[in-house]
């Protein structure tokens, strides 16, 4: 069973001419060992994109998730022992 999947894409000729220059220079071995680092390089930024909204929207909802657990009704909750989360063995 093959570990890679070959995909057809057309690129912009200028694109595949300095491909090409980068294999001739030997810092690459072929254009689509560039093409596999190009795709590493964006995946790896849109997840890092993605961690910083999610961060951006926990920061956002943190002072009214505070504002709640501070709030008056949780502290009648603390006070009769709250609720029990885990039955009693």
């Amino acid at each position: 069973m093959a570990t890679t999947v070959k995909v057809s894409a057309r690129i912009p000729k200028g694109l595949v001419e300095k491909m090409d220059k980068l294999v001739e220079e030997g810092l690459y071995s072929s254009r689509s060992e560039i093409i596999k680092e190009a795709l590493r390089d964006f995946l790896l930024r849109r997840r890092v994109v993605e961690d910083f909204e999610l961060i951006g929207y926990l920061k956002s909802v943190e002072k009214i998730l505070k504002e709640d657990w501070e709030s008056e009704a949780d502290e009648y909750w603390d006070e009769i022992g709250g609720v029990a989360y885990e039955p009693k063995e």
